[in-house]
This record gives C-alpha cells, sequence and structure tokens, in this order.
C-alpha cells in the first residue's frame, strides 16, 4: 500500500480554475465579497459511519439528517455489516478480511473498520451515536492531511471520530497493529487493546517518534467541542439491554474466535 499523491497534471488544473475564478472576480462576474475557497482539500468530503444493521431507529435517522444538513457539499456512506464484508474483500489482502471475521464484538469490527475505510479513501469517520455540532468545512483547514485530539481519558487519542487523508501513516501502523493483535489472539478480552483507542494511540505515537514530521493538525479534547461523543438515548435505542454493549460482553466471551478455514 503506497501513499496517494495528487499528480501535477491535478494541481495545475485546480490552479488554472483558481485562477479563472479570480479574473472573474475581477471583471465584476462573481457576487462582491464571495470568498474563494482553495479548491483542493487533502481530507475528501466523504463522511462513513456503521452499524450491523440499516434499520435504524429514529432519533439515529433524525442526527444523521442534521449532519447531512450542515454538510451540505459532502457525501453520506453508510456501512452495514454485509457492505463491510464486501469491502474487505474488494479493498484489502485476504489477511485483512480473514482477520476481521475472528472478531466477535461489533464495536471490535466498527474500530478496525474505521481505520480501513479511511486508510483506503480519507475523509471522516463518526460512530453512529455521535453527532456533529459544527459544519467540517468551518474548522477544517484546506491542508489538514490528519487530525489528532485527546478523548475524555488521559493518554489516549479520541477515535470514536477520526478525520484523515488517504492512505496516511497513522491508519496504516493502526491496520497493522490491529490485524497483529486478532492474529495473535494478544488481549482475548480487551476491546480497547486490541482495535480500540488503546492501539490506535500506540499507532500514532510510534509513528511520530519514527517520524516526527508525518502531517498532522491537534486540536483540543474531542475536537474542540466541534463534535460530540454522544447523544441523548442513543445507546438505549440503538443497543437496548446494558448487557448486550460491548464492555460487558468483552468480560463474558472471547472477543477472537479461531480463524475460518
Amino acid at each position: 500500500m503506497r501513499t496517494d499523491h495528487r499528480s501535477e497534471k491535478g494541481k495545475h488544473r485546480q490552479e488554472n480554475l483558481l485562477k479563472r475564478c479570480v479574473k472573474g472576480q475581477q471583471r465584476g462576474s462573481l457576487v462582491k465579497g464571495l470568498s474563494i475557497r482553495i479548491l483542493y482539500m487533502a481530507v475528501p468530503k466523504n463522511i462513513f459511519q456503521t452499524f450491523r444493521t440499516g434499520d435504524l431507529p429514529w432519533i439515529t435517522r433524525f442526527y444523521i439528517s442534521r449532519m447531512k444538513k450542515k454538510n451540505p457539499g459532502w457525501r453520506y456512506r453508510f456501512y452495514d455489516d454485509k457492505k463491510i464484508l464486501t469491502f474487505f474483500e474488494k479493498e484489502f489482502p485476504p489477511q485483512y478480511l480473514k482477520a476481521y471475521k475472528m472478531l466477535t464484538i461489533g464495536a471490535a469490527k466498527a474500530d478496525f473498520f474505521r481505520y480501513a475505510v479511511l486508510y483506503r479513501y480519507g475523509g471522516v469517520y463518526l460512530d453512529i451515536d455521535s453527532y456533529v455540532k459544527t459544519p467540517f468545512d468551518e474548522f477544517l483547514n484546506d491542508d489538514d492531511e490528519f487530525i489528532v485530539t485527546n478523548e475524555g481519558n488521559p493518554g489516549l487519542y479520541c477515535q470514536w471520530a477520526l478525520i484523515s487523508a488517504k492512505n496516511h501513516p497513522f491508519l496504516k501502523r493502526a491496520l497493522e497493529k490491529v490485524v497483529d493483535n486478532i492474529e495473535t489472539h494478544r488481549f482475548p478480552h480487551d476491546v480497547h487493546r486490541t482495535t480500540g483507542p488503546t492501539v490506535y494511540t500506540d499507532a500514532v505515537n510510534e509513528v511520530l517518534t519514527e517520524q516526527p514530521e508525518t502531517p498532522h493538525r491537534r486540536l483540543g479534547t474531542d475536537f474542540n467541542g466541534h463534535l460530540k461523543f454522544k447523544y441523548k438515548l442513543g445507546r438505549i435505542f440503538l443497543y437496548g439491554k446494558k448487557s448486550e454493549h460491548w464492555k460487558k460482553k468483552q468480560r463474558s466471551q472471547d472477543i477472537i474466535k479461531p480463524a475460518e478455514e
């Protein structure tokens, strides 16, 4: 897997189009005072979410609809469990699909998927029970390639939402570590360490130790409040009984099953 860069041809095309816009503004063909946004953003305008099924409760559909309205220029892409299997089959080597199928808890599968889909396509990943307060275009810079932000738990980076250009080194390392954790059955009762914030934080820190200039921008805790971790009643409507929540499941069941032959 190699890092994807804009072609020189693409750069020139965008620069020429921008020049024509500026020239048109000087001739008065554009509305006076209209600001011209740079035509290229490092983070593609994709929004990804996932849940085991597309049959979502009304409150979840409401927050998705509101997010779309706040971000009209962004493409929304939802993946249920079946679509995720197809995604791994098409976009990654067989080793990744094999590892994904070994996970027994939905939260761990969603962790694995978020790193993979943003590595492949780039954009924004947001947990299904989280929501957007500020339009992405209002707090993202055109040259942002990755946003790093701490979560409420000390020492951990937030990954209930992720913002990244495609093929970013942080996600590549996270994927490598997740696959290794699954294949070695390293943490059979710990989602956090196998696929979650702990392994993600370790991946980011490892890359920055090796390559301090890896492109990223840091925001304050939880994206400076632009995104919110949970909306009220989301967990109840989505997951029902507390016994179904992954934090309780991981105590009583192995989160990794033997590989399928």
